[in-house]
């Protein structure tokens, strides 16, 4: 990846001196991300697309009639989601009830909580509706090809590079009460899996705590960003339509998407995913200088 960008950002240097143009631009529209599997992690699987949006703002240097090259900034919305019976993180369930808990939590609890990472597995499984949602910053480079059609306004493309993102926030959006099962089929719960004596003294301790465990939850939305990789890069690329509106401006509509190379999750044990989005843009763009 990183030769691809030196390699483009060499054809740029090396070929400036020969640049026709130079665009200033705006692009939005849908996105349809997805976050896709990258093992047999129970964790990992299930997902299907959401939609979200994508936008930004972007410098179209023109090389010659066909050549040119596009960078900018953009937002993009990624995710997935899940309904149904899932795997979720046990991990993740003792580290939301530590924080509602907040500032009441004891020694003594803190302890428990600390000891059911080794009593219950380290996945259970949910009936709810599930969405992860992120969203990133995303750097984008891009090589350019077009043909003009004819003599007409109308002008076809394709372009495609790398880009760099980063992470501005992510949070999981699970919807449903459901009890917590210790298997898919939903025989056992985490409550069954632990031995009797030590039931006692959770009921005891933290009976807020046994009654979820037992009888299950109501779940929300869990801010996850600090589990997920800040940095990720990938590949993008475009078809597109473009318009020419009088010398200057230029309207277009591109259809494309994005993929990922990076596993989001920091810990492997909490999934292993990468990000992909399908995108349909409008823009435009505007000639702001000839050379």
């Amino acid at each position: 990846m990183r030769k691809t960008v030196l390699l483009l950002c060499f054809f740029v240097l090396s070929k400036g001196i020969e640049a026709q143009s130079v665009n200033l631009g705006f692009r939005g529209g849908l996105a349809i991300p997805n976050i896709v599997a990258g093992s047999e992690n129970p964790l990992s699987d299930g997902y299907s697309s959401r939609f979200a949006g994508s936008g930004g703002i972007f410098t179209e240097i023109g090389i010659n009639n066909t050549f040119s090259v596009r960078f900018g900034i953009e937002y993009s919305g990624q995710g997935g989601k899940r309904n149904g019976i899932q795997a979720m993180s046990s991990n993740q369930l003792i580290m939301d009830m530590a924080t509602r808990m907040g500032a009441d939590i004891t020694e003594e609890t803190a302890a428990i909580l600390g000891e059911m990472a080794t009593l219950i597995p380290p996945i259970f499984y949910a009936d709810v509706n599930n969405t992860v949602k992120f969203d990133y910053l995303i750097l984008p480079l891009s090589l350019q090809a077009g043909k003009n059609l004819g003599n007409s306004p109308y002008r076809i493309y394709v372009n495609a590079g790398p880009f760099v993102s980063l992470l501005m926030s992510g949070e999981q959006v699970s919807k449903g009460l459901s009890k917590l099962y210790a298997a898919a089929d939903k025989t056992g719960t985490l409550w069954t899996s632990i031995p009797s004596d030590i039931q006692s003294n959770i009921a005891k301790e933290v009976p807020e705590l046994a009654h979820v465990l037992e009888n299950g939850a109501e779940f929300g939305t869990s801010v996850i960003t600090g589990e997920i990789r800040p940095v990720n890069f990938g590949v993008q690329g475009n078809i597109g339509l473009s318009y020419q509106c009088g010398k200057y401006s230029r309207f277009f509509i591109e259809a494309g998407g994005n993929y990922g190379f990076v596993r989001i999750q920091k810990n492997k044990a909490n999934g292993d995913n990468n990000t992909g989005s399908a995108n349909i843009v409008i823009g435009y763009s505007f000639r702001i200088t000839a050379l």
